[in-house]
């Protein structure tokens, strides 16, 4: 926002200190927000990069067999998470009363979580469906160890918007596990690959928080800190279990019933469509946690937060997901060879499942910030009910790619409707001012795809497929978003002069050729949000 104009001296105005603090919360969001998405599309385009690498080197059934370890991994994980990371994030909580008791916790369930894991890695590897994998899911319990030891500092870099420190970690994580992942793939070492580089690339990242992170808190117990984490953190971990379950469900179908090679192929095809809400999720987790609760108690900033962080999210998920969705086949066989061309269908579909589901993470987002953790638990548990019989279903009737239906069919007609009927009920936020925030990206995002796909279809090759249609789809959403993109790059700020000349060029020429623009620029461009 642009400062006012300053009154004369003889007749000074008292603003007082609470007027400043939007603004200081917009620069500690809009920082917070450029470093963690710097750093996630930093790392996510250099695993794109290194995946690719890897496809070629290993097969379908080394992705599978790592596949299952990773279920077992992370569903162990959340159980002993308890809620403690998004419990401190919160901003209304003081970090002094509760980080020693929810470091004594995260320490002593993640030793508790490690030494299960390791003795049942066996059983549990063969009732997945691969015995092979018991060896990495033993290596695995070291992470979580280690993830227990750096689980109370990274939260307060979270909940201190210092994306930078996180930035560094993620970065210095991923070039000492993609160092491992190389060595060992390149020497035979198939599954276990990725383990051992998960154990660099966490002991990596946990050195670097805990030399960055202000203050170190010795572990402790308090009463007081205990029956916050049980009202508060408890149904959040609860939430993030269920959560990890319904990442998993598939997994852990499709090996049951089909095996580790076609699981390796649905993986890699779950990978490619979740680069939206990867890519946003790790911003959303870190910043919209602390962003909405400092505004909760102020009912018309957080129906325009709420509103606002929907429509940036939308903005940068729809082109993404809307062109994966079209290129699917070009950029399966591009990126990791013909090897894997069965994955193409599935990458299609999941596309689709992969933009509705990062609206449903910044919902959960702002539901778990206003701590309302128990309706994001209630939505989990319905979406956990309906997708089992239809992720059975799916797969015993069309395989990996009945997996993907499942998905869809569940989380559109079902799981978004419940994540909108609970934000109503908590906030009272029109369901109207949601769907207006995201409209206008997702109609545009379509028509690009839509000519992304006569523009591939051109073509014989998939490396021209993939560049001419990326190209054309990419250029239409570009040029039709310009006021939206220049407003996401100014957030908080009064749009600069050029800037807003652009906006008033383009809504000039808008309306030469018959377009319905809107509001004009000059005043839309001052119409700042809340972040």
């Amino acid at each position: 926002m642009s400062a006012p104009p300053s009154a004369p001296e003889t007749t000074p105005r008292f603003r007082p200190p609470r007027r400043t603090e939007p603004q200081s919360l917009a620069a500690s969001v809009r920082r917070g927000a450029i470093w963690s998405f710097a750093s996630t599309l930093t790392l996510r385009l250099s695993s794109i990069g290194i995946t690719a690498i890897v496809a070629r080197i290993l097969t379908p059934h080394d992705f599978g067999v790592f596949a299952v370890a990773t279920i077992v991994f992370t569903i162990v994980t959340a159980l002993g998470e308890f809620g403690v990371t998004s419990c401190l994030a919160r901003a209304d909580f003081s970090v002094e009363s509760l980080a020693p008791t929810l470091w004594s916790v995260s320490l002593a369930s993640s030793l508790l979580m490690a030494g299960l894991l390791y003795e049942f890695a066996a059983p549990i590897a063969a009732a997945l469906g691969s015995a092979q994998a018991a060896q990495p899911v033993q290596v695995l319990s070291i992470v979580i160890v280690v993830w227990g030891i750096s689980a109370v500092p990274t939260a307060q870099c979270a909940r201190d918007f210092r994306q930078d420190t996180i930035f560094w970690a993620n970065a210095l994580s991923f070039l000492s596990g993609t160092a491992v992942l190389l060595f060992l793939a390149k020497h035979g070492d198939g599954a276990m690959a990725f383990a051992w580089s998960r154990v660099a690339g966490q002991v990596t990242s946990c050195a670097v928080v805990l030399f960055s992170v202000p203050k170190l808190h010795r572990p402790g117990m308090k009463r007081s800190a205990l029956s916050v984490l049980y009202s508060v953190g408890l149904p959040l971990g609860c939430a993030n279990f269920v959560g990890y379950i319904l990442q998993n469900v598939d997994y852990a179908l499709i090996s049951r019933l089909l095996g580790p090679i076609r699981l390796g192929e649905y993986v890699l095809a779950f990978n490619a469509a979740s680069w939206s809400s990867t890519l946003l999720g790790g911003v959303l987790s870190s910043v919209s946690m602390p962003a909405f609760s400092r505004v909760k108690h102020d009912a018309t900033r957080l129906s325009a937060a709420m509103a606002d962080g929907l429509r940036v999210v939308v903005l940068i998920a729809a082109p993404m997901c809307t062109m994966v969705m079209v290129l699917a086949r070009p950029l399966v066989l591009t990126l990791y060879g013909t090897r894997w061309a069965s994955s193409a269908t599935v990458l299609s579909i999941l596309s689709l499942y992969g933009l509705i589901s990062v609206a449903g993470v910044i919902f959960a987002s702002m539901l778990a910030a206003l701590g309302r953790s128990k309706f994001v638990l209630a939505v989990q548990l319905i979406w956990l009910a309906g997708l089992v019989p239809a992720m059975v279903i799916g797969v015993r009737k069309d395989g990996i790619v009945g997996a993907a239906i499942a998905h869809i069919v569940v989380i559109g007609p079902v799981v978004l409707p419940c994540y909108l009927v609970a934000l109503r009920r908590a906030t009272g936020v029109r369901i109207s001012l949601l769907a207006k925030a995201a409209f206008p990206a997702l109609a545009i995002a379509s028509a690009a795809a839509c000519l992304a796909w006569l523009t591939a279809s051109e073509f014989e090759s998939p490396l021209v497929q993939l560049a001419a249609g990326a190209a054309a789809g990419g250029s239409l959403y570009a040029v039709m978003m310009i006021p939206q993109l220049i407003r996401l790059a100014t957030r908080g700020r009064a749009v600069p002069p050029k800037a807003e000349k652009i906006l008033v060029a383009y809504y000039r020429t808008g309306r030469l050729v018959g377009l319905p623009m809107g509001p004009t620029p000059r005043h839309a461009a001052r119409r700042q949000p809340f972040y």
